[in-house]
Parts: structure tokens; sequence; C-alpha cells
């Protein structure tokens, strides 16, 4: 578990850079520039260094008032042995503001994390991220 508590505290560290106030800079050097992730966007499947801090960037600059709520910290498993192998998984909610409608949005969400030398090498985000922004999205105008 002494694994398991120190990659814990860096994948607490990458997540509370998304938190208000973000801390970009942090959160890129935390990457490891081999990164594989898995998007939470529709069709993008898995992404490299490049899309993580684009993806990354989007939240960070469009969302205020963030918080990452009801987190449970779970060990990962080694898919073959399922044997703790020092991976971190997490399950929360998100809830934010929107900056450019001021609309509101809760989404649960499941993680996890993969840690190499202190830095993340492989990661994955699973909630609705489409149907949240379109949640927060401006309201239609409608003509009569």
């Amino acid at each position: 578990m002494t694994l398991f508590n120190a990659n814990k505290a860096i994948a607490q560290d990458l997540v509370g850079t998304y938190v208000s106030p973000t801390n970009f800079e942090l959160f890129k050097s935390m990457l490891d520039e081999n990164i594989e992730h898995q998007s939470p966007m529709y069709g993008s499947g898995m992404v490299g260094y490049e899309q993580v801090l684009e993806q990354g960037n989007f939240y960070m600059s469009n969302f205020s008032e963030v918080t990452f709520e009801d987190a449970r910290w779970l060990p990962g498993v080694n898919e073959e042995t399922l044997q703790a192998d020092g991976s971190v998984r997490v399950y929360g909610t998100w809830k934010g503001t929107s900056i450019a409608t001021g609309k509101k949005f809760s989404v649960d969400s499941y993680h996890y994390f993969v840690v190499k030398d202190g830095k993340i090498l492989q990661s994955g985000d699973f909630f609705d991220a489409t149907g949240m922004v379109m949640a927060v999205r401006a309201d239609e105008e409608t003509t009569e």
C-alpha cells in the first residue's frame, strides 16, 4: 500500500489542479510526455500529451467554482493477477459553473492514474463530458 499511497498523493495533486483556483502549469508539469489518456470526449478515444494539455486547458479556462466532491480513492489492480499494482482509481462528483453562461453543472465521474517516476504515464476520464458541455451551453434564442 506504500506505492499506492505515494501515487494517490500525486493523483490527488493532479485532480486538485482542476479545482478553483486552477493551476495549469502544475498540471502540465505532472504529465509524462508519453502519456496515454482515455479521453471523456465523444469519439476521441486514447489521446496523447498535446491533446491532454488541450483538454485540461479547455476545462480550466471555461469553468469556475470547480470542486471535486465525495471522492472515493481506491487502489488499482493488475488486470491479469488482480493484485494491487500501485495504480490509483477515484470516483467523485465534479461541480462548477460555466464562465460563459453562468450555468452550473454536476457530473459523476471515474478516473484512473498510472504513475511512473512521479509523473502520470496513463490516465482515463469517464464521465458524460458532452452532456456536461450541453447542460451549460447558452440558451438558444427563439423567434416568434
